[in-house]
Parts: C-alpha cells; structure tokens; sequence
C-alpha cells in the first residue's frame, strides 16, 4: 500500500527502514523521502513506527520487558 503518495513510499519500503534502524518521523524523510511533501502522511508513519515497535516487542523472547527495543521518536510528528 501507498503511504505517501508525493514520493510514492510503499509501507514495505518504510517499515524495511524502520527494520534497518530508522526510529523517527524524520528519519524516514531522510531515508526514504515520505512525509517530506505535503506531510499529509506523517501520522501514518508515526503508526507505522510504533506497530513496528509493537511488533518486535511481541516476537522478543521476554514478552514482559521490551526495554532493549528502541522506542520509535514520533515527536516530530506534532
């Protein structure tokens, strides 16, 4: 699915960067250019980032304590 639509990013293309590292709004404008047009996406990404979290979380092998897993920065979301 097309998340945003000014630079044509995939949501496979944005949680492949948030895979690699990403953990910002921002940062996935610099990787992969979404969010950095209109900005009419940004609130996607913001999810995008924290089901990532979500995500990993659940697979860890301590389902109670996610505290290795970086939380994703959405503040730059606001």
């Amino acid at each position: 699915m097309i998340v945003c639509l000014c630079h044509v990013v995939s949501d496979r293309t944005i949680r492949a960067r948030i895979s690699e590292g990403v953990r910002t709004v921002d940062d996935l404008g610099r990787a992969c250019g979404a969010g950095t047009g209109c900005g009419g996406c940004k609130g996607q990404l913001a999810q995008l980032l924290k089901e990532t979290r979500q995500e990993a979380c659940a697979r860890s092998a301590a389902r109670e304590d996610c505290s290795g897993i970086p939380l994703p920065l959405v503040s730059a979301v606001l």
